[in-house]
């Protein structure tokens, strides 16, 4: 029989199996010019139709960088949406994988995941009233480490009852001044790029004369 440390790395290769990466190239002549105007480099997570929160903002990229993900999920609940505020869960984080669902309790109370709900979404059943419904997802940044971080917070309230909410493989980036790690939007950003990496695990994008390009 199969120690839980075997079950575990089995699980962690399987996981690293289904990661997306995504090379970011800048031209030297664009990276002087976003360094120098002190710009970061944004990403965003798409869940249903809707991008709204940074994932990951940083002001430490290279001219060469690489950013991936991994298919494992947390949900919390949080009390508001606001643009340009950063999340702050109101409930426990819990992981929850695809067709799983967490219970938030009539008291408040997130519960750990069980099976059952859609294949491709996770499932929040709501016993409590109104709250925004969020979504944690494990990135490894440009700087190599891994975290799990807000990707999205639903803009409006969930009421009682159950709520599907679908990660999907497509990921937004842009350059943008003084915005930050997990914080939340509700307008458009400016001069972004959308790759969608559904049935493929890497793409490379390249910035240079302040627009960008797919490369592969």
């Amino acid at each position: 029989m199969k120690t839980l440390a075997q079950l575990n790395a089995e699980l962690v290769e399987l996981f690293d199996a289904a990661s997306k990466n995504v090379d970011i190239e800048i031209s030297e002549a664009d990276f002087n010019t976003l360094k120098d105007g002190q710009y970061a480099l944004c990403f965003a997570k798409k869940v249903g139709d809707a991008y709204n929160v940074v994932w990951q903002s940083s002001t430490a990229y290279l001219e060469l960088n690489s950013f991936q993900w991994t298919p494992m999920y947390e949900l919390f609940g949080i009390n508001k949406f606001e643009g340009g505020v950063k999340v702050k869960a109101s409930t426990k984080n819990q992981q929850c994988g695809l067709g799983q669902t967490c219970r938030l309790s009539a008291n408040g109370v997130l519960s750990p995941a069980v099976d059952g709900g859609s294949a491709t979404a996770l499932h929040f059943d709501n016993e409590y009233g109104p709250i925004h419904s969020g979504v944690n997802q494990l990135v490894t940044g440009i700087d190599g480490k891994k975290s799990s971080l807000p990707i999205y917070v639903s803009k409006n309230q969930v009421v009682k009852g159950s709520t599907d909410l679908t990660p999907k493989e497509s990921v937004m980036v842009w350059f943008e001044q003084g915005i930050e790690t997990s914080t939340m939007f509700s307008t458009s950003r400016s001069n972004f790029i959308e790759i969608d990496l559904t049935g493929k695990n890497t793409a490379a994008i390249n910035y240079t004369n302040g627009k960008w390009t797919i490369i592969g």
